[in-house]
């Protein structure tokens, strides 16, 4: 059997969950793109093309929401292209194609927009990353923009070892499941070792507490995460550099990483380091390699164009008139210690901004708007929307604005042609392959009282209409609501919390852009 026949058999055996995932929604890459002085095609009626599209369950929020885009996915898995088939058949998407076949076969006159290839590159014998390559070479249209995600050394170096480990404790094991047990049994031996030589005397030899962080972290993740990750034949993380030179073997060329890190390269504070970096690194790619090294760089995940597309901006400097093309979302929570997104805590000197921000979500926000609020100040003001930007991972650029829709009879609704994607997860209950996500990609755990309350955001029914239905609903089905903490409602309180509950589902309708005015 074949490397791919291999690979293909993997994934049939043990399917992949489907996710959606933000980073690679068309709407980020236009975004991106468009902050660095390319024109790409606009996402209402773009060509998209995944390579690796599982289920189709990164595809589907976007063709959903754009009936006037031609979408594609293809996967070497026969199991999740049917699988996915049926899933689009059930939502009635006519624009969303799933191929089952071999993207080394691959052969099309077509131009596509925006391709996408996460989760796939780094997992593939290279003659597979040769045609991943050559599909975006000969397809990717003019101004057309791909996305791939890869693992990197040095980070992975030390995951490496765990992999390792689980490979030679699965190695005579014959189905996934099986291999799975093995691997797993294996680590929580080595983790035993581990927490046995956790002190300064062990520590100067090998890194254990990157290990058992490296061992916590799997033990965290869903099996088939597990699986595909670290027992597949192939995992081939390579440096940024080679990563560069496959592209400029294919005529192709490194635009911007996917959350614009590398645009806005910032000092790390040690002077006489900052000084060797801006002396020793005039070339790009050897800084970001440079950078790489010194953060134990895991994953990339990178925007790529055409060569010749890439020399209209390759010395582009990004300016205030650059960085108002584009819109951006940011949700903050302020704390005792400040302002925090999702993931961490922002610089006190933007904290101004952060409140910004916050009394606006979910509407957009671009540059224009913050300088009418301090005409007088552009320079600090354009400072401060760059450090947002580079400190806030949660923060989401679009092209266009974004509003606040709030949800009232006579004035707004669900988009209509958000029905049915919403009504195969409620038919479909908590056994769907895959997951919920808006537009943008940006996934939302719900339950089915959550779908059912979405459906009825028709501009017709008002709150008591809504929560009178809602409640009849749950007591019909017999089912379980929590609170946002995830704790549940115990039964007996579900008629004192609907009134609530109801509110806040509707505000998240608001928050995913799933209402339109009418």
């Amino acid at each position: 059997m074949d490397k791919n026949s291999k690979i293909e058999k993997s994934y049939d055996e043990l399917t992949y969950k489907s996710a959606a995932f933000a980073q690679s929604s068309p709407y980020k890459l236009e975004a991106c793109a468009t902050l660095l002085g390319i024109n790409p095609p606009p996402c209402k009626n773009a060509k998209v093309l995944e390579i690796g599209c599982s289920f189709g369950g990164n595809l589907i929020p976007f063709a959903v929401n754009n009936e006037n885009a031609r979408v594609v996915g293809i996967d070497l898995s026969g199991e999740q292209i049917r699988r996915g088939q049926e899933i689009v058949k059930e939502i009635g998407l006519q624009n969303l194609e799933l191929i089952h076949g071999d993207i080394c076969e691959f052969k099309s006159d077509e131009k596509f927009d925006y391709i996408i290839a996460h989760g796939v590159f780094s997992w593939v014998p290279d003659f597979v990353k040769d045609a991943i390559l050559r599909v975006v070479r000969e397809n990717l249209s003019q101004n057309g923009v791909a996305f791939i995600s890869y693992n990197t050394y040095p980070g992975w170096k030390i995951k490496d070892v765990v992999r390792d480990l689980m490979l030679l404790a699965a190695k005579d094991k014959d189905s996934a499941e099986e291999r799975l047990k093995a691997a797993k049994e294996a680590l929580l031996v080595y983790k035993e070792v581990l927490l046995t030589r956790n002190d300064e005397k062990f520590e100067s030899v090998m890194p254990v507490k990157s290990l058992i962080n490296w061992i916590d972290d799997i033990f965290s993740k869903d099996d088939f995460y597990v699986a595909h990750e670290f027992l597949e034949e192939i995992n081939d993380p390579f440096y940024f550099k080679d990563f560069n030179a496959m592209l400029a073997k294919n005529d192709l060329a490194y635009l911007c990483e996917y959350g614009l890190e590398d645009l806005f390269v910032p000092d790390l504070g040690i002077e006489h380091v900052d000084s060797y970096k801006d002396k020793k690194f005039k070339d790009r790619i050897d800084l970001e390699q440079f950078m790489d090294i010194l953060s134990n760089k895991v994953f990339r995940q990178s925007l790529i164009v055409h060569a010749n597309a890439y020399e209209n901006v390759a010395n582009k400097q990004i300016g205030p008139s650059d960085v108002n093309k584009i819109h951006v979302v940011a949700d903050f929570v302020k704390k005792d210690d400040g302002w925090h997104d999702k993931f961490s805590l922002m610089p006190q000197d933007i904290s101004w901004l952060c409140e910004v921000f916050y009394k606006m979500y979910p509407a957009s926000i671009n540059l224009s708007q913050i300088l009418e609020i301090l005409p007088e100040d552009k320079l600090m003001v354009y400072s401060a929307f760059v450090r947002l930007l580079t400190n806030s991972a949660s923060a989401m650029i679009v092209k266009d604005e974004l509003k606040d829709i709030e949800y009232r009879p006579g004035y707004s609704r669900l988009n209509p042609n958000l029905i049915n994607y919403v009504k195969y997860f409620l038919k479909n209950k908590e056994e769907t392959n895959i997951g919920f996500a808006n537009r943008f990609c940006v996934s939302e755990r719900l339950n089915l009282v959550d779908y059912y309350i979405f459906l009825l955001l028709d501009g017709k029914n008002n709150l008591e209409d809504i929560v009178s239905k809602a409640l009849k609903f749950i007591k019909e089905n017999d089912v379980k609501i929590f609170e946002a903490s995830g704790e549940e409602i115990k039964r007996s309180k579900v008629v004192s919390n609907i009134f609530s509950y109801v509110a806040g589902t509707i505000r998240i309708a608001s928050m995913l852009y799933l209402l339109e005015e009418i």
